[in-house]
C-alpha cells in the first residue's frame, strides 16, 4: 500500500509540477514557492473533516518544538534552492537535487534507525544514477555553463537539510495524523517562505525584481483557475506522501520514489506533446524504471 501512495505522490507532483512549469512563464517560482502553499489552504481545511483534528493544547510541548525547527529548515531549503538556480542553470542544479533520495535514507537511518535493505539502496541509486543521465542528455549546450562552487554548496546544504527534515516530520506524523500535521505546517510555513522570498529579493542586487508585486498581483487574478490545481494536487501529494511514510518500510523510500518523477514528466511529453528523446534518455529512463522496480520488492 505503501507503493501505491507514493506513486499517487509521484503522480500529483508531475500533475503539480507540469502545472508550475506553465505558470511559471508568468509567475515567478520564487513566489510559486509559498504561494502553491497558500492556494493549498482551502483544499486543506476540507481534509479536515476527514478525519480526526487535534487541537494544539492537545499536541505535546515536543511536537511544536519540532515543528518549529520544521517550518524553520523548510525556509533554509527554500533559501537554498532558488538562490542556487539564481547564481547556476537549472540544468547544473536539477541533477544535484536527486542527490535528495540518497540523502533521505540516511537521514532515515540516522534520524528513525530505519536500516534500509540492500534493494532500498540499490533501487534510490538507481533513481539517482537514471534521473542524472536523462537530465546530462537533455541539457542544452550553452555559451555560458555556470558550476559555481557556491551554487554547489547551496545544494549540498539543501540534501542535507532535507534529509533531516523529511524524516523528523515521522514523529510528529506518530502523535497526531497526517491531515493534521498537514494544516499545521502549512499554516507555519506559509507566512515564513513569504518573508524568505523577501529577503531573497531584498538582496538581490539586479533588476530581476523590478516590478514584482504589481506583476505578481496581475498574474495570480489570470492563473487563478491554475493555481487552484496546484494547490489540490500539492494537498493530494502531502497527504499521500505523509501516509506513505507512516506505513512503509523506510520513510526514505517515499523521497526516493518521487525523485523518479523525471520519468513520468518525459513520457507525457513523448505520448502528449509529440516530444523526440535521443538514446541516452530513453537509457536514463530504463534505469529510473529499474530503480523503482527494486523499491517495489521492499
Amino acid at each position: 500500500m505503501w507503493f501505491l501512495l507514493s506513486l499517487l505522490a509521484l503522480s500529483m507532483l508531475v500533475a503539480r509540477r507540469s502545472t508550475e512549469k506553465h505558470v511559471a512563464g508568468n509567475i515567478n517560482s520564487l513566489a510559486l514557492s509559498w504561494l502553491q502553499q497558500a492556494v493549498a489552504l482551502p483544499f486543506i481545511l476540507v481534509t479536515l473533516f476527514f478525519a480526526k483534528f487535534y487541537w494544539p493544547s492537545e499536541l505535546s510541548a515536543h511536537f511544536w518544538t519540532t515543528m518549529a525547527l520544521y517550518v524553520f529548515l523548510i525556509s533554509i531549503d527554500i533559501y537554498c534552492y532558488f538562490k542556487a538556480l539564481s547564481i547556476a542553470d537549472v540544468s547544473f542544479v536539477a541533477p544535484l537535487m536527486t542527490l535528495v533520495a540518497l540523502g533521505n535514507i540516511a537521514g532515515a537511518y540516522f534520524v528513525l534507525g530505519q536500516v534500509p535493505t540492500i534493494f532500498g539502496v540499490a533501487g534510490a541509486g538507481l533513481i539517482v544514477a537514471g534521473a542524472a543521465v536523462t537530465y546530462n542528455a537533455k541539457r542544452k549546450d550553452s555559451a555560458q555553463k555556470h558550476t559555481s562552487k557556491l551554487a554547489l554548496l547551496l545544494i549540498l546544504l539543501l540534501v542535507v537539510v532535507r534529509s533531516f527534515n523529511s524524516n523528523i516530520e515521522v514523529s510528529m506524523l506518530q502523535v497526531s495524523n497526517p491531515t493534521t500535521f498537514n494544516f499545521y505546517s502549512s499554516v507555519l510555513a506559509v507566512p515564513l517562505l513569504f518573508f524568505t522570498s523577501l529577503l531573497i529579493i531584498t538582496t538581490n542586487k539586479t533588476d530581476k525584481y523590478k516590478g514584482y508585486w504589481k506583476g505578481l498581483k496581475n498574474d495570480v487574478k489570470k492563473h487563478q483557475w491554475l493555481l487552484l490545481f496546484i494547490g489540490l494536487t500539492y494537498t493530494v501529494n502531502m497527504l499521500a506522501t505523509y501516509e506513505a511514510k507512516l506505513i512503509g518500510p523506510n520513510a526514505g523510500y517515499i523521497g526516493a520514489i518521487k525523485s523518479a518523477s523525471v520519468l513520468p514528466m518525459i513520457l507525457v511529453g513523448v505520448f502528449i506533446f509529440k516530444e523526440k528523446i535521443n538514446k541516452a534518455q530513453w537509457l536514463g529512463l530504463g534505469v529510473i524504471t529499474a530503480g523503482l522496480i527494486l523499491l517495489a520488492f521492499n
